[in-house]
């Protein structure tokens, strides 16, 4: 079974959770292989393999920043959450922008591709530390408006509490196993301000709907009670957001609206 799920993880999903044989990283006693096998995915990827799942188009970026920007009631810089980042152009492009980023992964290489992309030869720019508590490390740009964590994004992480404005999930939620999709959405819910924002991109698949990851993703499955649906309204959908070059698939947007704490 273990085998299993490592092969349906490393061919697609972004997310890189560290999973265990029947859970999440809380239960961490066979966190290794599992994260090897994903971290030497993302080494056949940056060595030049198959991108999978990956978008480079700087333009998918700027559409979907252009959306968060329209979504928000302010023209101030935003404090951004990107869960499960991976390397994703995003970070790099929103923070030219001006905007706050903070991104979370567990793969040290694709991390260090991201920092890459702020200038390979400026990588003095960056220091890290150790995150409280056995988080892994914690790079700190020196413009004080990028933060990368290496480490798991399912940790309880205080300091993020209610931190920030949006949320930007690239596939995260629609790569996750489903019984996986609770404990996310409940950080995510922690980590983004009374009224904060998600903006959330999923797969929409003309065939195996009910086969993944990826899964097809549709606006009931984010508003479950178990999924956004305990601490998220829903603002509206986006439609396609940009074509994809997988045939079959539709990659769809919703924004989504954390509801006030009581």
């Amino acid at each position: 079974a273990t085998l299993q799920l490592l092969l349906l993880i490393v061919t697609y999903p972004q997310t890189t959770l560290s999973f265990t044989n029947g859970g999440l990283s809380n239960n961490r006693r066979n966190h290794t292989p599992i994260k090897m096998g994903w971290s030497e995915t993302w080494n056949d990827i940056l060595n030049g393999g198959p991108k999978r799942w990956k978008v480079d188009d700087i333009n998918a970026k700027q559409t979907a920043l252009t959306h968060i920007t329209d979504a928000t009631s302010s023209d101030a810089p935003l404090r951004i959450l990107c869960p499960l980042a991976g390397d994703d152009q995003f970070v790099y492009y929103a923070w030219s922008q001006g905007h706050d980023i903070t991104a979370i992964d567990i793969v040290p290489d694709a991390l260090k591709a991201m920092r890459f992309q702020f200038g390979e030869n400026n990588q003095e720019d960056w220091s890290s530390t150790s995150s409280n508590g056995g988080g892994g490390v914690v790079w700190k740009h020196k413009s004080g408006r990028a933060t990368l964590y290496e480490g798991d994004m399912l940790m309880k992480r205080p300091e993020l509490q209610s931190s920030f404005d949006v949320v930007y999930d690239k596939d995260s939620f629609g790569a996750l196993n489903l019984d996986m999709r609770r404990p996310y959405c409940q950080r995510l819910s922690e980590f983004v301000k009374s009224d904060g924002l998600v903006y959330v991109e999923v797969k929409n698949k003309e065939s195996g709907r009910e086969f993944g990851p990826p899964y097809h993703v549709e606006k009931n499955d984010l508003l479950e009670e178990s999924s956004f649906g305990g601490a998220f309204d829903y603002v509206k959908s986006l439609g396609e957001v940009y074509p994809l070059k997988m045939g079959g698939f539709k990659q769809m947007g919703h924004i989504l609206r954390r509801r006030l704490r009581k």
